[in-house]
């Protein structure tokens, strides 16, 4: 008896005939057994995979093939559909950072067996202004490294890319001003990024701080206040069980439900890679609002 009644795999036909229809083989034959039915639908551009995830809202799982900017403008429309499908996350992007905070394999195949096998877990989403994020929003140092990828090296490089420009953007870094409100509470920082984490990776990279948890209700909140070497090692020494973040003079780390960011000048906003949004910004969790397939024993 398959485990689904209806599904629907939704993957970019941009992305290249011979790419496309290789991911496909990998994916295809390991979902199609647990779905009485199974739909395939291919876009051709954002508008068009916008509309397919509206009209996917029937089915009781959508298989999104595609990386975290494919995950990003889907809940974007997904989140305004009164009980919408689970989401079975299959990495075909760059760095697929959210598939890894939800320990979903980075190979197309390996990682279809592991969600139809698994187990439903529900999800933290983050609104942000009018929009949505799953992963992370940042300003200063993460924005400026996605402005600056070229575009030429990402095709070539891929995730390097992102590490080529983050070191370029670092070393240009200044610190800047930012007005901070967490849950009622005003801070006043200075820093070259803020990141707001929902998950734990960001460029491939697994953010040093474990306790991120994107099921806990509640947002991560760091700060890096200087481009330096001692920064950098603040920064990795989080991973390590016995360094406290109040504890570091680089690195300052809140939690929070509701958070609002001013800045002296508007700042670019980068949420999941995309940028469209300046600061000011006001953030809100929304608990468990979203369920995916995950391995089953993912923790």
């Amino acid at each position: 008896m398959p485990r689904f009644k209806h599904g629907v795999l939704l993957f970019n036909g941009q992305a290249g005939q011979d790419s496309a229809e290789q991911a496909l083989a990998n994916v295809v034959l390991v979902i199609a057994t647990h779905c009485h039915k199974l739909t395939i639908v291919q876009t051709l551009s954002p508008e068009e995979f916008k509309q397919a995830c509206m009209d996917a809202s029937y089915a009781d799982v959508l298989f999104l093939m595609g990386g975290d900017g494919t995950l990003h403008t889907a809940v974007q429309v997904l989140e305004k559909i009164e009980n919408f499908p689970i989401i079975g996350l299959l990495p075909g992007g760059t760095c697929n950072d959210f598939a890894r905070t939800l320990g979903i394999p980075p190979f197309l195949k390996e990682a279809a067996e592991e969600i139809v096998n698994g187990v439903i877990r529900d999800v933290d989403l983050a609104q942000i202004n009018e929009g949505l994020f799953m992963n992370f929003a940042g300003i200063g140092l993460i924005a400026e490294a996605s402005e600056n990828i070229n575009p030429d090296l990402k095709g070539k490089y891929g995730k390097l890319s992102y590490f080529m420009s983050a070191f370029q953007s670092f070393k240009q870094s200044e610190p800047f001003p930012i007005h901070l409100e967490i849950d009622g509470i005003t801070y006043k920082e200075q820093a070259v990024m803020l990141l707001v984490m929902n998950g734990k990776s960001i460029g491939t990279h697994r953010f040093p701080l474990d306790i991120i948890d994107p099921s806990d209700g509640q947002l991560d909140v760091v700060l890096i206040q200087s481009s330096t070497m001692t920064a950098i090692r603040e920064w990795f020494s989080l991973s390590q069980p016995d360094v406290m973040p109040d504890d570091l003079m680089n690195v300052t780390h809140y939690t929070g439900k509701h958070i609002v960011i001013h800045t002296e000048e508007p700042k670019n906003v980068d949420m999941d890679g995309e940028i469209y949004l300046q600061t000011p910004v006001e953030i809100t969790v929304k608990p468990k609002a979203i369920r995916f397939l995950v391995p089953a024993d993912t923790n």
